[in-house]
């Protein structure tokens, strides 16, 4: 069974300025391979929802990793 994994806009916005302030450090090849790890990490969550540190303290639902 897949789940779904749904980025909150805070997250979306939080990676959009990490790509900007890759891509202005090193290079937008660089950001976007960064970023893209990052977005497919999170999407692997369909498959293993339950991996990493459950932490609804913070938000429901929340799971922390690395």
């Amino acid at each position: 069974m897949n789940y779904r994994v749904v980025f909150s806009p805070e997250a979306e916005e939080q990676l959009a300025a990490l790509y900007s302030y890759i891509a202005a450090a090193a290079s937008p090849d660089i950001a976007a391979r960064c970023t893209g790890a990052i977005v497919s990490y999170c999407e692997s969550l369909r498959i293993f929802p339950h991996r990493g540190t459950l932490r609804d303290d913070i938000r429901p639902r929340l799971r922390i990793t690395h």
